[in-house]
């Protein structure tokens, strides 16, 4: 492994298949004991209330400290401890800071990570997790923000999670992963070909913001032993020192029975553990 920690952000406005891609990753990686976390939320300057006072939604950069968070990257690579805020979204309340140390690798999520120069030169990966909400569906002033601050982040990211409409009898939804020049190299060819099921998971060429891109299509119907085969491939090319926690990560993950996830977390991994070796 490399020196600097290898740092991983992780943006969008579904907050909830933000935080579950970013908590999946910390484990693959081998959880606390490798990974320091920081969550942008908690870099709020407003509780809601106050931010109502203030005008300012939870989607908008003046209600964040983005250079505190800058500030704190910076001394996480350069293998320094930093004291995070806490912010209690439950209570709407700012709680006692939390001690960080630095650790091989850090994962930053939260919905403006790309939005500053210096945030985007500190992370080596960025993942931007889109939304099959509308962003015209969410309330006034916030629909406007996440348009202007949050979507436009889209462009600053090597990999784009996209949510496929939902298909078969469960009603689980597939992914799509949008695979940018800017990622390191992986023979992902060789590697979804290898697990034999070329119709559940398959890579192909597609074209996002008028760019031509690889494209990973993790099926909606995607059967739990196809995607069993996929894991195993994938967690086979971790480095020897991961494929424990990985393996055992992913099995469960996968008792959820949400394949999409598990693989995307996978492949993601893959990415930053390509990163770290160089």
């Amino acid at each position: 492994m490399r020196h600097p920690p290898v740092v991983l952000g992780i943006v969008g406005k579904p907050v909830a298949e933000r935080e579950a891609l970013a908590a999946g990753v910390t484990q693959l990686l081998g959880g606390a004991q490798r990974v320091a976390r920081l969550s942008i939320g908690d870099y709020r300057r407003f509780n809601r209330a106050d931010g109502v006072k203030e005008a300012v939604t939870a989607a908008h950069p003046m209600g964040l400290w983005l250079d505190i968070v800058e500030q704190h990257l910076g001394l996480l690579k350069r293998g320094e401890a930093v004291l995070r805020p806490t912010y209690n979204r439950q209570r709407d309340a700012f709680e006692p800071a939390a001690y960080v140390e630095p650790r091989p690798f850090v994962i930053v999520d939260g919905e403006l990570g790309f939005f500053t120069q210096g945030l985007r030169n500190n992370l080596d990966i960025r993942v931007f997790c889109s939304s099959d909400e509308p962003v015209t569906e969410w309330q006034g002033a916030l629909a406007s923000d996440a348009m202007a601050y949050v979507e436009s982040q889209r462009k600053w990211a090597d990999l784009v999670v996209e949510p496929l409409p939902a298909g078969g009898v469960n009603g689980k939804k597939g992914a799509g992963l949008i695979l940018r020049p800017t990622l390191p190299y992986l023979e992902l060819e060789a590697l979804i070909s290898a697990a034999g099921e070329p119709t559940a998971m398959r890579l192909e060429l597609a074209r996002d913001m008028g760019l031509p891109v690889d494209r990973v299509v993790i099926d909606a119907a995607i059967s739990r032993q196809a995607a069993a085969s996929f894991e195993k491939r994938l967690v086979a090319e971790m480095a020897a020192d991961y494929r424990h926690d990985a393996a055992e990560s992913a099995l469960n993950e996968a008792k959820s029975g949400a394949e999409s996830l598990v693989l995307t977390q996978l492949l993601v991994t893959l990415f930053v553990l390509k990163v770290a070796s160089g």
